[in-house]
């Protein structure tokens, strides 16, 4: 039955993806410089409307969870240095990972971007909820910036309430 239902999750992406193909005819997908994290692109947006901005994936990958409500999807987007991630049985974004060749900003007065030192995002968000030097952490806003070398290396966003597993263990 568990099978079943992830694979019905699969078959649904795929329907979603092949719309969104459909609309990448008639409207170009965003550049990778042109994405805004919790602008045009943000947890709890609708998974069609992010495979319109996004265009289709690099690749889409069923991950098991500890049951079965916690079976999500892990969307692909290497050209743009991103990770969507779906529950199996939901429609919408319950999380984003930001990798290191992000060339987008962050929704903010000064147009964050990966690379800037921690001091800027202090500037813009306030004190996170906690600090160390691989984590800036924000919990209220649902986003996450690791740190190299007090720089920002990545980041990982998540929609409130979200089940994956994933978001719990970035607030330890």
């Amino acid at each position: 039955m568990r099978t079943g239902k992830t694979l019905i999750g699969v078959l649904l992406m795929s329907v979603l993806a092949s719309g969104a193909f459909a609309a990448d005819e008639k409207k170009p997908t965003l550049a990778p410089g042109q994405i805004v994290i919790g602008g045009n692109l943000s947890p709890g947006m609708p998974l069609n409307q992010a495979i319109e901005v996004l265009g289709i994936p690099d690749k889409v990958k069923v991950v098991r969870g500890a049951s079965q409500d916690r079976d999500s999807i892990k969307i692909t987007y290497a050209q743009h240095g991103l990770v969507l991630r779906a529950m199996s049985n939901g429609t919408q974004i319950e999380g984003i990972e930001i990798g290191p060749t992000f060339k987008g900003t962050f929704k903010s007065e000064s147009g964050i971007k990966l690379g800037v030192k921690y001091e800027m995002v202090i500037g813009e968000y306030g004190l996170p909820s906690s600090l160390t030097a691989q984590v800036m952490r924000y919990p209220e806003r649902g986003i996450y910036f690791q740190l190299n070398n007090e720089r920002l290396l990545s980041a990982k966003t998540y929609a409130k309430g979200t089940k994956l597993m994933d978001a719990n263990l970035m607030n330890p």
